[in-house]
């Protein structure tokens, strides 16, 4: 029987809480045990959960923060007071379906080397009304193993079930800075992608367990389309600078995934760390030149880094530096238009 144990982080959440507790409760594999993080609500959140400890079918514990950690390490540090062989991460204001821990939990008993199962949801508005979109609903179905997505890539936390020895990496040392700029430091559903592309025994299943419910409070996007004008206006926006953040940010996770593959006692995870560093180093030297190619005022100063990138098998070649047909489109009107 595969042990699930659910990493709950709370932070005023009152207002949406209660069904989520309820979906936990009526799934048809429970879970061995509820862990929760409370980072300082001062809503009812806490008196929610304590009654809900009192009638769960299944043990719930609570920790309140003495300080605000801020989600991302209210995560991290909630699933390490887990002991379950396996963690799912869960979000505050979302609703599960039945099916959610009883298909993760199949898949982990049949697939050998698993590391982590990515599931998908329907996404919603803040009353749970389907607005007929699957979430993220990116990835084929299926194992994929090490390596097999980009470098820069996520999952949201809240659709992934992993294994609990991947915290051991966890230390003290800083984290490298997330690519994404609003956020200081690898979040927690970025730092479990990294991690398990590197080890691989990543899992994607195809069938909805969750209602992702987008609301006015949350930390998230809304994730509405947008426009196909909106989007070249938001490709055009982007400059130099940006790529040379990515390419520091790579170079960060290049060192830091040096140092785990020195931490952990599983010699092929250590391999498999030690290697990864390398493909930042070469995701590392693809940003750069991007950067290069959108710094240059004039047409061979453009040109040389582009095709560099195309050497490097920036655009097209190993998946985890390559970007694809848009982005080598997109660098390619940037080269014969520059910034007009």
């Amino acid at each position: 029987m595969v042990s699930i144990s659910v990493a709950l982080a709370t932070y005023n959440g009152a207002r949406f809480l209660r069904e989520q507790l309820k979906s936990l409760a009526d799934q048809s594999h429970l879970p061995d045990q509820l862990v929760v993080g409370d980072d300082g609500s001062s809503d009812g959140t806490m008196e929610i959960l304590k009654e809900f400890r009192k009638r769960a079918p299944f043990p719930v514990h609570i920790h309140r923060n003495e300080t605000n950690l801020g989600y991302a390490r209210n995560f991290l540090a909630t699933a390490q007071r887990c002991n379950g062989d396996w963690i799912a991460f869960c979000d505050q204001d979302d609703v599960w379906l039945p099916n959610k821990l009883a298909d993760a939990a199949s898949e982990i008993e049949r697939t050998l080397g698993c590391c982590m199962v990515l599931q998908n949801a329907w996404l919603c508005d803040s009353a749970l009304a389907s607005r007929n979109h699957k979430f993220p609903d990116r990835l084929r179905t299926g194992l994929h193993g090490s390596c097999e997505q980009y470098g820069f890539w996520v999952w949201p936390g809240f659709l992934k079930t992993i294994r609990s020895d991947m915290l051991n990496l966890l230390g003290d040392e800083e984290m490298p800075r997330s690519w994404f700029p609003r956020e200081s430091h690898l979040t927690h559903d970025k730092w479990t992608c990294i991690i398990a592309n590197a080890i691989g025994g990543v899992v994607v299943l195809e069938d909805p367990a969750a209602l992702y419910r987008r609301h006015d409070a949350a930390l998230t996007g809304d994730y509405n389309r947008q426009t196909l004008g909106e989007r070249v206006t938001k490709a055009r926006s982007v400059s130099a600078d940006h790529y040379d953040f990515l390419a520091d940010v790579a170079g960060e996770c290049a060192r830091y995934m040096d140092r785990l593959s020195q931490r952990t006692k599983n010699p092929k995870w250590a391999s498999a760390l030690r290697e990864n560093s390398y493909d930042f180093l070469k995701l590392q030297k693809t940003q750069r030149l991007r950067s290069q190619l959108y710094a240059g005022h004039r047409f061979v100063n453009r040109l040389a880094p582009f095709f560099g990138i195309l050497r490097e098998g920036g655009y097209f070649g190993a998946p985890f530096t390559a970007m694809g047909s848009r982005s080598a489109a997109k660098d390619a009107v940037r080269v014969v238009f520059g910034n007009s």
